[in-house]
């Protein structure tokens, strides 16, 4: 990352835009980073992760440069996408809806890709700040408090970003890069062996998707993988798990504890499971998904939809 003063790297008329997204499981809304990622000299597929500081009264999310190695120990790793010919970055939900200065105060139910949020970038160091200005509309930028939450954050971003600020770096399944509910996660991992860590669990799934272990090609059956909004239900051949999943881990250097692994099988099939109940009567087919003995969930979309 370049090492510049302190100053803005935006032309005058350029603001960044904090728009919906798709792509990501893991955050509801991405911002515009193309003349962010040429100054970073970063580009799709790399990995940054986010902060939140202040500046001049306001927040301020800070985001730096993550060599893929790290994203397992970072509190935010977030992998840079492209969509509709823009670089973006999803944004954790934690920071966008903690009540500053711990975040942007917005409400996510309620956020208006209409009149989006617009940014101006910052540098200093090595590290890129983003500072709300405005709305689309021309609207000053405003925190706006949660419904029904007098004077108070979000409760979960809230207690995310506290236990972040006490030294643990630990990731945290509602912000976790992996194309997983949260809720899918947490029911796994209350039937799970009490040896397995929650941290090397969550680092596991974050990997799977980092390292594209599973693609939507790897679909072993004689019919496209199933598409469910952004995600993608893959079955794979008998033992995938043991003989290729594992080693092609390891091999992107990753520490892959049997264990643990076997418990992102698990989150991995009952994600599956409840994605094709979801789709039941409304997809055309089910075939292929018949007596399966290992299914994956991706975030890819190139599927034949």
């Amino acid at each position: 990352m370049s090492i510049n003063p302190t100053g803005t790297i935006l032309d005058d008329d350029r603001s960044l835009e904090l728009r919906e997204t798709r792509e990501s499981a893991a955050a509801q809304l991405a911002l515009e980073l193309t003349p962010v990622a040429e100054f970073m000299g970063a580009e799709p597929g790399d990995h940054v992760d986010w902060d939140v500081d202040e500046h001049e009264g306001e927040p301020m999310l800070v985001l730096s440069e993550l060599p893929d190695e790290q994203t397992g120990d970072a509190p935010y790793p977030r992998r840079l996408r492209e969509e509709n010919g823009e670089t973006v970055a999803p944004v954790p939900d934690p920071l966008v809806r903690a009540e500053p200065p711990a975040g942007l105060g917005l409400d996510l139910d309620a956020y208006d890709a209409e009149r989006p949020l617009l940014f101006d970038a910052l540098t200093a160091a090595e590290t890129i700040g983003v500072v709300p200005v405005r709305f689309g509309d021309g609207e000053p930028y405003r925190s706006e408090p949660l419904p029904n939450v007098a004077d108070a954050s979000d409760p979960i971003a809230e207690g995310t970003i506290e236990h972040e600020r006490d030294g643990d770096s630990t990731p945290r399944p509602e912000t976790m890069d992996a194309p997983i509910d949260p809720v899918v996660f947490d029911d796994v991992m209350a039937d799970a062996p009490t040896d397995v860590p929650e941290a090397d669990v969550v680092g596991l799934l974050e990997a799977s998707e980092t390292h594209d272990v599973v693609g939507v090609d790897d679909h072993a059956a004689g019919t496209p993988p199933l598409s469910v909004d952004d995600r993608a239900v893959v079955r794979l051949e008998d033992g995938a798990w043991q003989s290729r999943i594992a080693p092609d881990l390891e091999n992107a250097g990753v520490d892959v504890d049997g264990n643990a692994l076997g418990v992102v099988r698990t989150i991995h099939e009952r994600q599956a499971e409840r994605l094709l109940e979801e789709t039941e009567g409304v997809e055309a087919e089910h075939d292929g998904f018949e007596s399966v003995s290992a299914l994956f969930v991706t975030a890819e979309r190139d599927t034949a939809e």
